[in-house]
């Protein structure tokens, strides 16, 4: 199981973030507070973000 980190940008603000692919609870935006993942016993769902990148 290969853990990484993902930019993701917020769908209603474009805002930035970086998150952990195995993210154990909710993560929100730090600007407009949307919801972006939510923990699903693995890898974390996203909901309100799309991937920019993936990091090593």
């Amino acid at each position: 199981m290969k853990n990484y980190f993902l930019k993701v940008s917020c769908r209603d603000c474009g805002s930035e973030s970086t998150i952990y692919s195995r993210a154990t609870t909710t993560i929100s935006c730090d600007v407009c507070s949307a919801t972006l993942t939510k923990p699903s016993g693995g890898k974390a769902e996203l909901i309100g973000c799309t991937v920019v990148e993936t990091l090593e």
